[in-house]
């Protein structure tokens, strides 16, 4: 009798417990929606968008239809991932002082995850399926429906099961994803051009190959279930349970883990050397000090959160730079997939020192530290970037293979030697330092649209010779381009190293002050009326004024606007000379512009600094 009335009793308690997640979640909502109108807005983006969704599945493609959901899907499954979604959120570890199981705890986590303006906006939106589905007949409406509840529930346990193990592994996983997320859609946004005919293909009906691969997508099977044979239709959807089935066991294992042992779910560390050691067996050619350095580079880079997400950025941005004009037909940009992801790479690298807080001063007190400082981080940039600026680019070349691929591989020496020395010059000369370097988080931007633009203009100059011979050269220079681009390279490295060696000797203590501090340091007071004393006590600087004002009117008017556009008024020089004298003055012009600008950046540095002996008293 006692046992009878004990299991009631049990499973009160369960159900009690499995209800203790709900309503923690349920009061955290409520108290979100009072005090921030942010999920308000989204909720109402998000319906706008599932209205489109289900007014398109009305007369649309059905497996356009297919990939938009499953779009939708993924994106519920990775964007909390970014947008910090896991806020507010019940995890496991909140349930470590309850007594439950791992199978009510698991149930009770997921119905907290499914209270939430996300949730209910995506069954609104998978409501598109039935609603396609409509033309075929009430069981075709059922079977789709049942589909739809299936797929809820692969993104509602996809998402918490990504939102427990990325959102704990560290930061890597998470800046990786961050990386490919903010690369693509950077990427998408640069080739709208190509992108918008394809997409308007596809909203028409889906090509031949998107057919095809639908195939093999879960969001397509409700509907092939009921346009196909039965027995093909009931083998999707059971194979659909299945995933479900599967993904709500692997979710159960990892709350019972996090229930158990109070840590939540890690990849296993391996004894795999690290690629630091790797690299040591094949760089013995180098100081040991460089090496040293170029070792501590390496791990940082396949440790640090920020320095992933910057690389993966990169790789992502250049590959879909070069290989989304291929949804418009147009492979002339897929070798080119390697220097772009270069370029990238470099472009990301130009704030790096402002991640190091105080570390800097290991360099400062090493004999000759700051010359293997210098040359530890360009080698690490160039080894670790090296092979992927070649794999993409061989990629490329084997998609294309009837694109001439010298050009590209011409440049990527010149963009590699730049991308690995000039960065470090650029980020010991620009240090952007953030908060807390011990835990960095993606709000800690180092690098600015300054430092970022003269990275990239140090590429795109080693490049340029490489550049005008295939634009202008002859035909019988084609054999020379490569040497061409590894002298190039060569001379952006060197040139690089120098300037950031004469950096951080001449002005190691001001970097390791300014990387220190938790806010940028002050900048060079300017006058703002004519104060003949001033610039007398400060030639350097308002040389540097004068040469960063004024370089930018050979490179733009005089030099990009005729050889770019053919703009050629009175007062561009290059205008009153035609032929191969035309190309030749405004190729000059370029490069005086850019002499200008270098020496002003050269200049400026050498200010004198605020509270220096050249600092003017303020009048009064």
């Amino acid at each position: 009798m006692s046992a009878e009335l004990t299991a009631p009793g049990r499973l009160r308690g369960t159900l009690g417990a499995i209800a203790v997640p709900a309503r923690m979640r349920a009061t955290m909502l409520r108290r979100s929606l009072r005090e921030h109108p942010g999920p308000t807005v989204a909720g109402l983006v998000g319906l706008l968008a599932a209205a489109w969704l289900i007014r398109y599945a009305l007369r649309g493609d059905q497996h356009t239809l297919g990939l938009l959901v499953g779009a939708w899907v993924l994106g519920w499954i990775v964007l909390p991932l970014l947008l910090g979604g896991g806020r507010g959120r019940v995890r496991p570890a909140h349930l470590r002082l309850e007594p439950i199981g791992g199978v009510p705890a698991a149930i009770g986590l997921l119905a907290a995850s499914a209270i939430g303006i996300g949730p209910a906006v995506s069954l609104v939106a998978l409501a598109a399926l039935p609603a396609h589905a409509a033309r075929h007949g009430t069981v075709a409406v059922l079977v789709t429906a049942g589909g739809a509840v299936l797929l809820w529930l692969l993104g509602l346990i996809g998402s918490a099961i990504a939102l427990e193990v990325v959102g704990h592994a560290g930061g890597p996983a998470g800046a990786l994803l961050t990386g490919v997320f903010t690369g693509t859609a950077m990427g998408v946004a640069g080739s709208l051009w190509a992108v918008f005919p394809w997409v308007s293909v596809l909203l028409v009906a889906a090509p031949e190959e998107v057919v095809r691969a639908m195939a093999y997508v879960p969001s397509a099977w409700p509907l092939a279930a009921v346009t196909g044979p039965t027995g093909q239709g009931a083998r999707l959807m059971a194979t659909l349970v299945g995933i479900v089935a599967l993904c709500a066991a692997a979710y159960i294992m990892i709350v019972r883990r996090v229930i158990a042992t109070g840590v939540p779910f890690r990849p296993r560390r391996t004894t795999a050397a690290s690629p630091a050691a790797a690299e040591r067996e094949w760089l013995g050619w180098v100081p040991a000090a460089t090496r040293a350095v170029a070792g501590r580079e390496l791990r940082a880079w396949t440790r640090h959160p920020l320095r992933l997400q910057y690389l993966a950025f990169a790789v992502v941005y250049g590959a879909l730079l070069a290989g989304l004009p291929l949804l418009s037909d147009v492979d002339v940009l897929l070798p080119w997939a390697g220097p772009l992801a270069v370029l990238g790479a470099a472009a990301m690298s130009a704030g790096l020192v402002g991640l190091d807080g105080t570390a800097l001063w290991l360099p400062l007190t090493t004999p000759d530290g700051e010359r293997a400082e210098v040359r530890g981080r360009a080698l690490a940039w160039l080894v670790l970037v090296t092979p992927i600026g070649v794999l993409l680019a061989v990629a490329g070349i084997l998609l294309a293979p009837d694109v001439d691929p010298l050009a590209a591989l011409a440049t990527l020496p010149a963009l590699l030697g730049a991308g690995a020395s000039v960065p470090v010059w650029v980020s010991l000369l620009r240090v952007r330092p953030v908060a807390d370097p011990r835990h960095p988080t993606a709000a800690d931007n180092p690098t600015d649209i300054v430092s970022v633009l003269v990275a990239t203009a140090a590429g795109l100059l080693a490049a340029a010779p490489v550049l005008a011979l295939v634009i202008w050269g002859p035909s019988e220079v084609a054999p020379l381009l490569p040497l061409v681009g590894l002298l190039g390279g060569a001379a952006a490295w060197w040139g690089g190293v120098w300037l950031a060696d004469e950096r951080l000797a001449r002005r190691g203590t001001t970097v390791l002050a300014a990387a220190g501090q938790r806010s940028r340091p002050p900048e060079t007071v300017l006058p703002l009326t004519w104060d003949v004393q001033w610039y007398r006590e400060n030639t350097s600087t308002a040389w540097a004024l004068g040469l960063l004002t004024v370089g930018w009117i050979p490179v733009i008017p005089q030099g990009l606007m005729p050889l770019a556009f053919g703009v050629d008024s009175g007062w561009i020089v290059a205008g009153h000379v035609s032929g191969s004298a035309h190309t030749a003055v405004g190729l000059a012009m370029v490069g005086l512009g850019v002499a200008m600008l270098l020496t002003g950046l050269v200049l400026w540095d050498r200010r004198p600094q605020p509270g220096g002996p050249a600092q003017p008293v303020p009048p009064g």
